[in-house]
């Protein structure tokens, strides 16, 4: 008898054991920071998700159509992106990333782009040409509310959120051009102050301190040239236009950089020899860092996933599924 309660006993230890062992793979697997971004490696563009060592590829999409532009709420539960996939107009969807569900968020014969989720999670900004330029939306997550910010007769565009909801960065060709910031509902435009000449795909550090932008440092003179011409670096400012700084100098066009969460890194795309990979600032950003994809498929629009997509506490149904698994294991 005492025989078989050892046994017991030891079976039962060992099943939590193995338990605890597989719930803490759970929790380790979320404190590798993961990125999000768009590849045409399958013949059109799809989202895919890695980690920022460039492993463990995911496919987050997969759909004829190309879909680019993630972004995430602030929850990770949810992410929305740009889709061609009805009538070759772009629209917004949001996936339930539990389910893997996409319901339209947007729904107008002209091209809705460059999504954004804010960061108290309600609202979505965006850029459109419905009205015939490019002006700066936002609509909230249940497709209503929406709401035109910017009316100007040059175009706006690439919006992205300060930390606290309560202003946008974009950019515009207006005059002079560059980056603006506005208040959330659009009010109060006014030019980001010390830009080098005319500053591309802002993005706003979570301390809401300073903001990175793409910027053309090479070509001067013209307008319309500085717009299409290669060689953009990555940039620093604060956002009262103090202490500026370059953070890449290379021949390529260095595009869309996004603060990580912690604000220690910044992740970007590169076009060099029509190709396009994802970068990484880190080290304190001191420097241009790792390489992270390096396919024959141009990838492009990385974002940070937050940690709620990637922490999966164990529900009661994977935890029936372990239990029944490690008890299988003790019999066999």
């Amino acid at each position: 008898m005492k025989r078989h309660l050892t046994y017991i006993m030891f079976g039962t230890t060992l099943i939590l054991g193995h338990f605890m062992f597989a719930v803490n793979l759970y929790v380790y697997a979320s404190d590798v920071p993961y990125i999000a971004f768009s590849s045409k490696r399958s013949g059109n563009y799809d989202i895919y998700i890695m980690d920022i060592k460039g492993e463990n590829l995911q496919k987050l999409t997969n759909h004829p159509g190309n879909e680019f532009s993630p972004t995430f709420s602030p929850d990770g539960q949810q992410m929305a992106y740009v889709s061609s996939r009805h009538d070759g107009y772009r629209e917004i969807y949001v996936m339930n990333l539990n389910t893997k569900a996409s319901h339209r968020l947007t729904n107008h014969p002209k091209h809705d782009s460059n999504p954004v989720w804010s960061p108290d999670g309600r609202w979505i900004a965006f850029d459109s040409n419905r009205e015939g330029t490019h002006d700066i939306y936002k609509i909230q997550p249940d497709s209503e509310n929406l709401q035109r910010l910017t009316h100007g007769e040059q175009n706006s565009y690439n919006a992205a959120w300060s930390p606290d909801s309560q202003f946008i960065a974009f950019g515009s060709s207006r005059k002079p051009p560059g980056i603006y910031i506005m208040d959330a509902d659009g009010g109060n435009p006014r030019r980001l102050t010390n830009q080098p000449r005319v500053g591309r795909t802002p993005s706003w550090s979570p301390d809401g301190k300073q903001i990175a932008f793409s910027d053309n440092i090479i070509l001067e003179g013209n307008q319309d040239i500085l717009f299409r011409g290669r060689g953009k670096d990555i940039y620093t400012v604060n956002v009262d236009g103090s202490d500026l700084r370059q953070r890449t100098r290379h021949p390529a066009e260095d595009w869309a950089p996004v603060w990580s969460p912690d604000g220690q890194s910044i992740v970007y795309y590169s076009k060099w020899n029509e190709k396009s990979d994802i970068y990484l600032i880190k080290s304190g950003l001191g420097r241009r860092g790792g390489q992270l994809t390096r396919h024959p498929a141009r990838d492009m629009d990385p974002t940070w996933v937050p940690a709620g997509y990637l922490s999966v506490s164990p529900t009661a149904e994977t935890q029936t599924t372990l239990w029944s698994r490690l008890k299988q294991s003790v019999r066999d």
